[in-house]
């Protein structure tokens, strides 16, 4: 059956009416090797990349969201990335949900974003003091060298997700996303001078929210600046869509929808013309964009596994998807799954009832080809990454 197009809020959505099953088999093809960066803490939730001592090598900040922590992972080079990477603690605190590297301060150095929920309800700002940018790993990783502070201004809230957005008219920028009572996504603009003091950054709801999975920076119009695109899950208004950035940011961020309203859409990933997005239901959405118009189909999710989490792609159109499935009536179910482009799913690791997180798709052990970064929550796998195989 042909796909159908309906007009919502201005935009052309396509919508696929046609369910493909596709084979499943989790003995399809060979596990692939899972090698492990950091399981001694529990409730690693989300794993965010950058550079901290200019090695040209991706590093790595999770929030442990049961142990409270926020540790950073440098990374020891492609001879050893197969071994727990070097670790340190670099702040304590309850619920962290995201941890992300930043520049806040303009200093040539990264810092850390930490969002939190729970009952900490804050925005923590974890400060760099290393002697120099750049510096070795044995400065990084003592944490006497980072110092911790808060957006005040942000208390209260439970804040999900940080997402750097470069500068605005030279002014640093972050946009955070929230859950629950007053639940927004807002802009935050730092200070021309003393950007270390953060009451004096200013803050821009761009929306009220129910609850964000994903913020993504991607220049959606071609205009030379970052908009941002992100997936709401929860309440009246969940949808994936992006909000286009004006000329003066504390003007309205225009929302366009791309797909899902209505539904419990999760992690998202974009570009300007294709964007997926797993949903917490028993299919995925692949949405292609033609002008204005954003056609969507339904990429099955294999038999059984309905709770997805995130999604990626290789650029051979494989198609990557986490999922709980630990929260899923059939716990026996492995919860990383690749989809080849003839459309069938083989698990990537067979361990059932877990709860995996969002993923990077990124080249660890300098073979050529895109290995998959990601954490687990239930089964204590902690942050751990996927060797692709050779094929």
């Amino acid at each position: 059956m042909p796909p159908t197009v309906v007009r919502l809020s201005g935009l052309l959505i396509g919508c696929s009416l046609s369910w493909c099953i596709h084979h499943v088999d989790v003995s399809a093809a060979s596990p692939w090797k899972r090698h492990t960066i950091d399981d001694t803490h529990r409730g690693a939730d989300g794993v965010r990349l950058g550079d901290f001592n200019g090695d040209g090598l991706p590093d790595v900040v999770t929030g442990w969201e049961e142990s409270g922590l926020v540790r950073l992972y440098l990374n020891p080079g492609s001879a050893k990335a197969t071994q727990p990477w070097p670790a340190s603690t670099i702040a304590k605190a309850k619920s962290p949900e995201d941890a992300v590297p930043i520049d806040l301060d303009g200093d040539g150095r990264l810092d850390i974003v930490s969002s939190h929920e729970g009952k900490q309800r804050q925005l923590l700002v974890h400060w760099n003091n290393t002697p120099a940018p750049h510096s070795d790993s044995s400065q990084l990783l003592q944490r006497q060298n980072w110092t911790t502070d808060r957006f005040k201004q942000l208390d209260g809230v439970m804040w999900m997700f940080a997402l750097p957005l470069g500068t605005i008219d030279s002014r640093p920028a972050l946009v955070v996303g929230a859950k629950g009572p007053k639940a927004t996504i807002t802009l935050l603009l730092g200070p021309a001078t003393h950007p270390r003091d953060l009451t004096t950054w200013t803050t821009i709801r761009l929306r009220d929210a129910g609850w964000i999975m994903s913020l993504r920076a991607v220049d959606m119009d071609l205009d030379g600046d970052l908009d941002v695109v992100f997936s709401d899950r929860k309440g009246n208004r969940r949808v994936a869509a992006w909000l286009e950035q004006p000329d003066d940011p504390e003007q309205m961020w225009t929302e366009q929808v791309i797909a899902g309203q209505g539904r419990e859409v999760m992690f998202l990933t974009a570009t300007a013309e294709r964007c997926l997005i797993s949903t917490r239901n028993s299919d995925s959405l692949d949405c292609r964009r033609a002008g204005d118009a954003w056609h969507v189909t339904t990429l099955d999710h294999p038999a059984g596994v309905n709770n997805g989490k995130a999604i990626e792609r290789f650029p051979d159109d494989r198609i990557v998807l986490t999922a709980n499935t630990h929260a899923s009536p059939n716990r026996d179910l492995p919860g990383i799954w690749i989809r080849d482009p003839q459309g069938n799913w083989s698990a990537i690791d067979p361990t059932p009832a877990v709860k995996f997180d969002r993923m990077e798709l990124i080249d660890l052990d300098a073979d050529g080809d895109l290995d998959v970064m990601t954490c687990e929550e239930r089964q204590n796998l902690g942050i751990i990454w996927y060797e692709n195989p050779a094929r």
